[in-house]
């Protein structure tokens, strides 16, 4: 079967690969004028290099280890070499953030009850199930807030809040608990990996090695059902395929698949935005500074280090870098300004509140990251929708979105959607 998948991110390209090991010839439809959506690496020069959307793998990214294994590729893998914004920065004062139960006992921002109520719930958290992104969807029925806020205050606001505010840029009163049980689970005692070349780079070499029709700059226009097959019209011209994988946002999905094809959910999926800032200079001082504002405004978090200490990426050692990251609620006015304006309220924002920052103009690289899409908002109902969505040809839906917001579950997604269609 001919097979078209639109969008060429990890779930993309997972799911070419799939269908192609399956015995199905595939055509690849992206929008942009590159591969990799959002693990895409901004490369500066040699050695330097900045993601600008997922950061990091982890170890219990079960299925995307296995496939870079399968690729030979796990040597692409590197320990995480950032600190990052490690610590809260709390009325101009940084304190260390703490998570794991020892750093909680030994942390002054929690009352002794919060320290012994929190050392409880993740002795339960770690005897459920073994897969640790797996939602239990008893819990898909109240907020992440209202699942953390029994534990104490300062639980809830010094040690989860940063932790999954920040990353999934919005606040915990919109996220199911099921979503936020589930990667509080995973991220205790796990182990984060960045890609040496980037983080789009397995995806790059591994469309690179696909025997499939890649379309750079083709953005669709619709998708719709023909017979037993589906029509793809690119550029006011109409393609058939045998079906169609649509690896995509759900919002994207939503205006390029037909109503009477889209599940009745879709379009009440939603996203958060982010903006963040990133700029470097050629300058060997040393640097090392990295904090969560606690309680955020518009600025989330601030990191400024020497290269020789890591990076979102690769930095050369002798440079000095910054990473400005609004806050999610926040980013949405900054989409819509003038690239030049949010670039210096990000970094007034910074000056604020970050000792010897360099001033922009003093920046040899100075790159601004705009997403209306960023990450999907797993919020309350997400994964009882999902658990009644069934994938069925011609037309199936992949995406973070369908699984976890992380490349894993990009990837789960990739693959889910090509065993759909079975073997040619």
């Amino acid at each position: 079967m001919h097979i078209a998948i639109i969008g060429s991110g990890p779930a993309g390209i997972t799911a070419a690969h799939r269908l192609v090991q399956a015995g199905h010839r595939v055509t690849i439809f992206e929008a942009r004028h590159t591969l990799g959506g959002r693990t895409h690496a901004e490369h500066f020069g040699p050695g330097h290099h900045a993601d600008t959307g997922a950061g990091w793998l982890a170890s219990f990214y079960t299925r995307t280890l296995a496939l870079l294994d399968e690729w030979n590729y796990r040597d692409m893998l590197l320990p995480r070499n950032v600190r990052g914004a490690s610590n809260l920065l709390i009325h101009g004062r940084a304190q260390p953030q703490p998570f794991t139960p020892d750093q909680a006992d030994a942390s002054p921002l929690l009352t002794p009850s919060e320290k012994q109520r929190w050392r409880a719930y993740v002795e339960r958290l770690l005897a459920e199930q073994p897969d640790a992104l797996v939602p239990d969807l008893a819990y898909d029925g109240h907020t992440a807030e209202a699942e953390f806020a029994p534990l104490g205050e300062n639980v809830l606001n010094y040690m989860l809040r940063p932790l999954l505010e920040g990353p999934f840029f919005t606040r915990l009163s919109t996220l199911s608990a099921a979503m936020a049980r589930a990667w509080v689970r995973a991220l205790l005692g796990c182990t984060l990996y960045q890609v040496r070349e980037g983080m789009d780079a397995p995806w790059l070499r591994l469309a690179a090695a696909l025997p499939a029709d890649i379309l750079l700059g083709t953005p669709v226009e619709a998708v719709r059902r023909a017979g037993d097959g589906v029509d793809v019209h690119v550029g006011g011209t109409s393609h058939h395929f045998g079906g169609a994988v649509l690896a995509m946002p759900a919002p994207a999905i939503a205006q390029v698949l037909v109503p009477d094809a889209q599940p009745a959910w879709l379009s009440e999926v939603r996203y958060a935005a982010h903006v963040r800032l990133y700029a470097a200079r050629r300058d060997a001082a040393d640097a090392n500074f990295g904090v969560h504002i606690t309680p955020p405004d518009r600025l989330f978090s601030i990191e400024y280090f020497s290269g020789r200490r890591g990076a979102w990426g690769a930095c050369p050692p002798d440079w000095q870098w910054a990473l400005a990251c609004a806050f999610g609620p926040a980013s949405d006015p900054l989409l819509d300004v003038p690239e030049e304006a949010a670039k210096r309220v990000l970094w007034d924002d910074s000056l604020a509140v970050t000792p010897g920052l360099f001033d922009l103009a003093q920046a040899d690289v100075v790159h601004l990251i705009r997403w209306q899409w960023a990450v999907p908002i797993m919020a309350l109902g997400h994964y009882r929708a999902l658990a009644a969505y069934a994938r069925k040809p011609p037309i199936v839906l992949a995406g973070d979105w369908t699984h976890q917001a992380c490349v894993e579950g990009a990837v789960r997604s990739g693959e889910a959607a090509a065993a759909a269609f079975g073997r040619a």
